[in-house]
């Protein structure tokens, strides 16, 4: 008995670890989302600005996905 309660000790302390290198990841894979999306709001603002556009309003660029952001910025790279 002793064997087995020493085997599952193990197993919960490698779920507990495993969950807490998810949670790293996932935080990191966020971090990394973010920067990428500022850094696309900034293009975006800079080519609107250079263009005499009216910059998008920080309200409607934090509803757009990172696809909407880099597909808008490639139209106003064309012009």
């Amino acid at each position: 008995m002793g064997e087995l309660n020493a085997i599952l000790e193990i197993t919960e302390e490698k779920q507990m670890c495993d969950a807490g290198e998810k949670a790293s990841l996932d935080i990191q894979s966020n971090l990394i989302d973010a920067r990428q999306e500022g850094e696309a709001i900034g293009r975006l603002k800079t080519y609107q600005e250079l263009l005499g556009e009216s910059v998008t309003s920080d309200e409607e660029l934090s509803r757009m996905t990172i696809e909407q952001l880099t597909s808008t910025i490639a139209d106003l790279q064309t012009r």
